[in-house]
């Protein structure tokens, strides 16, 4: 588990202003909630993935060719007949039935549940970081805040070049699985050329919800195929940034080690 610590540098903000602090104080404490729920959804992501990996083996899948055929012969003995052809699609269904049951009931989850939990865990981290972003621009808009911050909001920016377009197309499926751009009125997509190591189009392809590795993608509004690499690496980028977005402030009271035990 990857889990991404911080120091408060104090326990409030030092400024004369109470009712500004006040205001920059709530911003911070939802910068705070974005980065922990990124955090969070990388470690399920890792553990999603690491999970769908192991997953599969040899000893696997004869125990469970075995239960299955067990309980195909219990199944069986209801029949007087089970050999007669009118009866295999009866047979094989109610088995099937009460063997995925059984399955289900010891914990195990249906294929497409585990086949799409890295999706979601993988759209929860870009979705956090999108509200980081968000939130970092609501916050170097405010009066009298540290220079720094415009600095920081562009390093962020570098550091997730695709995050905004990536995004966009994961909310905006409908469009983009037709073939369509953003916007009230929606253009059709001209696509761009791809080659990620896994997908190499030079006419370009419209590639939607995707993961390659450990890098989400889709094809963004303006027919570029965009990542965000869903890694230990780009939570050390965002860890950096909010680090220094707390340092560039004045705080009083005692440090604070965070997150909490």
């Amino acid at each position: 588990m990857y889990i991404f610590e911080i120091i408060k540098p104090g326990t409030w903000l030092d400024y004369e202003d109470r009712d500004w602090s006040w205001e920059i104080e709530g911003i911070l404490r939802s910068l705070e909630s974005q980065f922990y729920e990124a955090n969070l959804a990388l470690n399920m992501f890792l553990h999603s993935i690491q999970r769908d990996r192991n997953s599969h083996s040899q000893e696997k899948w004869e125990a469970e060719s075995n239960r299955r055929s067990e309980i195909r012969r219990e199944v069986e003995a209801k029949y007087d007949n089970p050999h007669n052809h009118e009866f295999w699609d009866e047979i094989q269904l109610e088995t099937e039935i009460r063997f995925k049951r059984e399955q289900w009931q010891s914990g195990k989850l249906p294929r497409e549940f585990e086949h799409n939990q890295a999706f979601m865990h993988a759209r929860a981290f870009l979705y956090a970081l999108d509200s980081f972003d968000k939130f970092l621009n609501v916050l170097k808009k405010q009066s009298n805040v540290p220079p720094v911050l415009e600095d920081l909001h562009a390093r962020f920016g570098d550091s997730f070049p695709h995050l905004r377009g990536v995004r966009n197309s994961s909310q905006h499926m409908e469009d983009r699985s037709r073939g369509l751009g953003a916007g009230r009125n929606p253009q059709p997509l001209e696509l761009k050329p791809i080659d990620n190591g896994f997908i190499k189009a030079d006419g370009g392809a419209l590639v939607l919800n995707s993961l390659n590795g450990t890098k989400y993608g889709n094809t963004m509004a303006d027919g570029h195929y965009g990542e965000v690499d869903v890694s230990p690496p780009s939570m050390e980028a965002l860890h950096s940034i909010f680090q220094d977005i707390l340092n560039a402030f004045e705080w009083k009271g005692s440090k604070c080690h965070l997150p909490s035990n």
